[in-house]
């Protein structure tokens, strides 16, 4: 298990530069040695400003332009939703219609000669229309790496750079994030940022108790979830979601983020009563996440 990869996060990152595909990156790492569906994700998604072309595609209709071989890959496909253009390192994605079919999103990947798999999930309000992923669910070996990310100024919905190996077979999962309805659970599997997230405006959650923030989190009428804020002797660090049962009022509260329109999660250094860290990989396990295969 590849635990070290938790220490290796760097300052960086944890500033919110990235705070998708890390969490995703990690956790995929750390289970990546021992189990078949494990995804290992080394590239981040990172906001950085880069100008991509705008989308040149009527309404509805699908524009591809073929490679070299006849019946090979297109270079170029675009339809009403997303316009996907082969690069030699990663494809730049423009995303026109977040709400469209996913159906039309697997078109244009397919058609550039990718296997994936979309689902649109409920996210926070400023991931609304953003591709979130990918993943690879039968466990992701290589070579390349996978990652997305957003560039900026961005005249569509959504503009990026999607890592994958360009003749990767495999099947692959992406998301595209669509608002969530009225206290919708999101489907967030960012890292947390332990070195100042805040879910409440004008207040500051870090260092208070579980008891002071959970009143002012009545107090705004919001409802509270539990995650123990875990940290490993090298300097890594991992959550878990407990019940309230788990909790002590006395017990310190490391940040807040919100997990829905009408509820927050506080992530909390356990203290000596909660006994030893668990290990990180059963951990990851036992949660659902977005992109697990439905029955």
């Amino acid at each position: 298990m590849n635990l070290t990869n938790l220490a290796r996060l760097r300052d960086e990152d944890l500033a919110g530069q990235a705070s998708t595909a890390p969490a995703r990156a990690l956790m995929e790492s750390i289970v990546s040695e021992e189990r078949a569906p494990a995804r290992v994700a080394p590239a981040r998604r990172k906001r950085r400003a880069l100008a991509l072309g705008a989308v040149a595609v009527g309404l509805g209709v699908a524009v591809a332009i073929g490679v070299g071989l006849p019946g090979g890959p297109a270079t170029r496909y675009a339809n009403a939703a997303v316009t996907i253009e082969r690069a030699p390192d990663y494809f730049s994605v423009t995303v026109t219609d977040p709400a469209a079919d996913p159906g039309r999103f697997e078109e244009a990947f397919r058609a550039v000669g990718l296997n994936v798999t979309v689902k649109t999930i409920p996210v926070p309000p400023d991931e609304v229309g953003q591709l979130i992923g990918p993943f690879v669910p039968e466990g992701f070996r290589g070579p390349g790496s996978l990652g997305v990310q957003g560039v900026a100024p961005c005249a569509a919905a959504f503009c990026g750079k999607v890592w994958l190996p360009a003749h990767y077979s495999g099947r692959v999962m992406i998301g595209i994030g669509r608002a969530a309805a009225p206290g919708e659970p999101y489907a967030d599997d960012r890292l947390f940022n332990p070195s100042g997230e805040e879910a409440l405006d004008g207040y500051r959650s870090h260092g208070r108790t579980v008891a002071e923030v959970r009143d002012e989190l009545h107090r705004r009428r919001l409802k509270v979830g539990y995650r123990l804020y875990w940290t490993i002797p090298d300097g890594g660090f991992f959550d878990q979601r407990v019940t309230a049962d788990r909790i002590k009022d006395g017990w310190v509260v490391q940040g807040s983020r919100h997990s829905s329109s009408d509820a927050v999660d506080l992530y909390v250094v356990p203290g000596p009563e909660a006994g030893p860290a668990p290990d990180p990989k059963a951990v990851y396990e036992a949660e659902p996440h977005w992109y697990d295969p439905e029955d």
